[in-house]
Formats: C-alpha cells, structure tokens, sequence
C-alpha cells in the first residue's frame, strides 16, 4: 500500500527522463548468482524499451576498478543512464555514488552501504535505494541447520568471503547466533577464502589435515566456497561425512544437496533482486516514484529469502529451472515496488 502510493503521487510529475542505458556492477559474470542478477535487470528495462543498452561491469570484487570503469562510463554526462551495481566494498560506496550524481544518473546500490550513510541523506536526488539480502538470517538460518544435522554436538570451520565487506561479516556473526544457541557444536576456526571455490577447496585440504576425524561441518558463507569445501572433501572421501553449508542458492549447490554432498544454503532469488533494482532506478529516472516522498523503508530494504535443504530442494529446483521471466517485466514490478521486501535494514547491519 505504501508502494502504491508513492508510485501515485509521482506519476503526475511533468519531467521525466528518457533512458537509454543501464550499467549493472556485479563481482564476477562466472558465478550464478550474478547472471540471473543480470537477467532480472535486463527483463525489467527492456520490457519497456528493448532498446534499452545494458552495460555489465565486472569489479573481481575490486571496489577501486568498479569506480573506474564507472567513471568512464560516466565521464561526459550520463542523464540518460540508470545503474545498478554492487560496490564491493564499503570504501568505494560513497566515490561510486558521487560519480553518479555527477553525471546526472540515477543509481541504485546493492549489498554494500556504509553505516553512516543512506539514500536519503547523501546525493539523495540520485541514490535512489540500497538493497540486501539479510546476511545475518542467512548465516544464522545455515549455521542452525549445520547444528541440526550434527545433532547439537561436535566440531566445525568456518568459510567467510572478503574481511571489510558487511555481507561477508554479518553472515559469521549470523552463524555464530546459530552457535550461541548450540553450545555443543565448537567453531574451530574461520578463514576468509574472498567468495572463492579454489581459495575455499585450499582452506578446507589445510583443515582436514589439521583437524582430521574431529572436522564435523564447514560453514561456507557462499555456495562458491561451500562447493570448494566439498571438492576438497571429495578428494579424501570424506563428501557428504562432514556436513557443508553454503549461503547463495545456486543450481549447481542445490545438486548436491540433491546428491547428499550439501547440506544447505539460502535461496536469494537473483532474478528478483536485479529485477527490482533496476526496476526502482528506471522509475525513479522516468519519474514513476519521486524519491522525497518514498520512506526510509522504500529505500534501504531487504529482500526475502529462504533455507533450503533436502525437504524443499526438489520445489526450488522446480521453480528455478521453470522461471517465467515474464513476471519480472517492469509494469508488473510497477504494481508494487517493495512486494518482495523483507523490510528496513537494520541499524549497524552495514557495519
């Protein structure tokens, strides 16, 4: 209803630009979860205008190259553009989005947000949302099905992704409310392995020589990572023994959960997160919302998501291989920006 109305309040504004590119600012095109990322975001602009140039701006999960391919694209003016983009770390947040205001293009963030900055408060007029997936829910909800499966005792390790980036820190800390509410299971160590499957598959040979019998599970913070782990495993016959988490909800994880290698991970459905990202910065650009009337909510939010594990998997594989991209057409996201919305991110999420 909120969505609704500020959509109807912003409607009958005169100016509106015409767009005429979209640039997407995503880790890396060779992980799943970011083509279907581009995938949502290209349905919901093209839908309006298959015209529309899309852009897709590789970071390696490098904030620093982001920001300058960016401020190439940009360099000249860019009142016709709208991005979406994942920053990849904190420290290049803020430069990114200044870099946007600057050539008059409207841009959404996704995932990395500073704690002391929002979309209201900074190049407000530009910055139009940031958008999450909840990485607390998603460690916590792993880490309990890792405790679960263990029967409340015995040993693990623990996979992060890259140590400045909230995501990656929220996702253990989400694990380790898991842990203080399974005080049999003990964390043996944690290792950042930077998204990585050959970073993770090295880190989890080390652990299994160093920890033998006594290794139980390995919480991975991203299916990448957890598929690293059971390859690493796998060399010792030891794949579906030590139980493995991962965190993202790809096709390839959710096979082996299938197989019994995996144990679980969190469907963030990425076709509707690059959907409703680009959704939001073309109405924003076209004058479809008017960013001072919508509330914080509207603007820093997350998205829903989902544990799945051997009950569901065969659903959610379904779903997946079944999607109608149809769905994610701009004028049925128009009807309600934020029906996906899991609500406001939290005070010190970001951090």
């Amino acid at each position: 209803m909120v969505g609704a109305l500020a959509v109807g309040a912003a409607t009958s504004e005169a100016s509106a630009a015409e767009v005429k590119r979209l640039f997407i600012g995503v880790g890396s095109m060779s992980a799943e979860n970011w083509v279907d990322f581009v995938k949502g975001a290209t349905q919901a602009v093209q839908s309006v205008d298959p015209n529309i140039k899309i852009t897709v701006l590789q970071s390696d999960f490098q904030g620093q190259k982001l920001l300058s391919d960016l401020s190439s694209a940009f360099a000249g003016g860019c009142s016709d553009c709208i991005a979406l983009v994942d920053t990849a770390s904190i420290a290049f947040t803020k430069a990114i989005v200044e870099k946007a205001h600057e050539a008059g293009a409207k841009i959404v963030t996704v995932y990395n947000r500073p704690e002391d900055i929002h979309p209201w408060d900074t190049a407000s007029d530009t910055w139009v949302a940031n958008i999450a997936f909840n990485a607390t829910e998603i460690g916590k909800m792993t880490g309990k099905s890792l405790c679960d499966a263990l029967g409340g005792k015995g040993n693990i390790a623990a996979l992060g992704g890259v140590p400045d980036n909230p995501p990656a820190k929220r996702r253990l800390e989400g694990l380790n409310k898991a842990l203080e509410e399974c005080p049999g299971v003990k964390l043996l160590d944690t290792r950042f392995a930077n998204w990585a499957a050959t970073e993770a598959q090295n880190t989890t040979r080390g652990w299994i020589s160093r920890f033998g019998d006594d290794l139980n599970g390995v919480f991975g913070s991203n299916d990448a990572m957890g598929m690293g782990a059971i390859a690493a495993l796998r060399e010792s016959g030891l794949n579906g023994k030590v139980k493995v988490t991962g965190g993202d909800g790809t096709v390839a994880y959710w096979d082996l959960i299938t197989k019994g290698d995996a144990l679980s991970t969190v469907h963030d459905d990425n076709f509707t997160f690059g959907a409703y990202g680009a959704a939001l910065a073309y109405a924003a650009a076209v004058g479809d919302i008017s960013l001072d009337k919508l509330s914080h909510e509207q603007r820093d939010f997350y998205l829903k998501q989902k544990l799945v594990g051997e009950n569901n998997v065969a659903e959610v594989l379904d779903g997946y291989r079944n999607v109608d991209l149809t769905k994610f057409n701009y004028d049925a996201l128009k009807k309600d920006f934020w029906a996906q919305s899991a609500g406001q991110i939290g005070e010190g999420d970001m951090k």
